[in-house]
């Protein structure tokens, strides 16, 4: 047989085995979608105490055939594994999309989120560059009023006890890159940061990212989630087997969301574990809710910090 016929009759193959895949894969969106029907009729597969476990009992089913030949029992479960991804995805896709045509608004639903508030009284610690962020946020609030604290754990506590509606807090910098001991703060007094702003030396040499944070996290107009990367989501993730870095990234790259950066931190029990700290850019509201979804019932050790409007100034 010459090469170019054997050349042929390869190509042939395989043009038919991906017809025949491309025939199994629409047969198993058909099945994939009376999932995600079957969990928006039962509610407590998306909501309830037990949606973990629920949401992946959905997915149970025959494992790689164990008398495959060892090369190719390596292959069906490297496939096993993307495609179990891509089904996980596919349903909460569905499922987002169908509440919303029923009128549920599953982001408020899955993170208790409150309305925004305008007429505010704000707490920060006094100095030139938060005074700078003070004025930023005060563009987007209506007339907020301000508290001076002494220390940045007192701004904290003005928040915590009721005496401040919101504080302002430094996140980032430009020098001296994720400043762990605020997000600490962050964590003990269970604050979420609503918006951000970058405030720069007059020199120029360095720039700290400062966030507007109350006791709740709140959602930014859903006009302002479509308009494309003017937005953050902010949350923590500890991978582990059931659960990769890889998946949650791939799924934000799916629901049309960019990484805006990664951290990893070191976890508030044990200085030698680190959590990984991810900031997206959001594409648009339907990815953002498939996304939240994704992770809530997909990634167990997965803890949202806050979906906030980042205020740029024009140069």
């Amino acid at each position: 047989m010459s090469k170019y016929s054997s050349d042929t009759v390869i190509t042939d193959n395989m043009a038919l085995l991906h017809s025949e895949q491309c025939s199994a894969a629409e047969r198993r969106l058909v099945q994939l979608r009376e999932l995600a029907l079957k969990a928006v009729r039962d509610s407590s597969v998306i909501f309830g105490e037990n949606r973990v476990t629920d949401f992946a009992a959905l997915f149970d089913g025959a494992s790689p055939i164990e008398d495959a030949s060892e090369e190719a029992y390596s292959y069906l479960t490297t496939q096993k594994a993307s495609t179990d991804f891509l089904d996980k995805l596919t349903v909460c896709s569905i499922i987002a999309k169908e509440l919303s045509n029923k009128g549920t608004s599953l982001l408020e639903n899955l993170l208790d989120l409150k309305p925004y508030e305008k007429n505010v009284k704000i707490a920060y610690f006094k100095n030139a560059y938060a005074d700078a962020a003070f004025r930023q946020f005060s563009e987007v609030l209506d007339n907020p009023s301000v508290t001076y604290a002494s220390d940045f754990n007192a701004v904290c506590e003005e928040v915590y006890h009721g005496r401040a509606d919101m504080c302002i807090l430094p996140l980032d910098s430009s020098r001296d890159a994720k400043l762990i001991s605020f997000y600490r703060l962050i964590d003990k007094y269970e604050l979420s940061p609503i918006y951000s702003c970058d405030v720069t030396t007059p020199d120029g040499s360095v720039t700290t990212r400062y966030a507007l944070c109350k006791k709740s996290m709140a959602l930014p107009d859903r006009s302002k989630l479509n308009e494309g990367r003017s937005c953050f989501f902010e949350f923590n993730v500890d991978p582990d087997d059931g659960a990769s870095l890889c998946d949650v990234l791939s799924g934000a790259r799916a629901c049309g969301m960019s990484l805006y950066k990664i951290d990893s931190i070191p976890l508030a029990y044990s200085e030698s574990e680190f959590a990984c700290n991810i900031i997206l850019e959001i594409g648009d509201s339907h990815g953002l809710d498939t996304f939240v979804l994704f992770l809530t019932l997909a990634i167990p050790q997965y803890e949202p910090l806050g979906i906030y409007p980042h205020i740029r100034t024009e140069e």
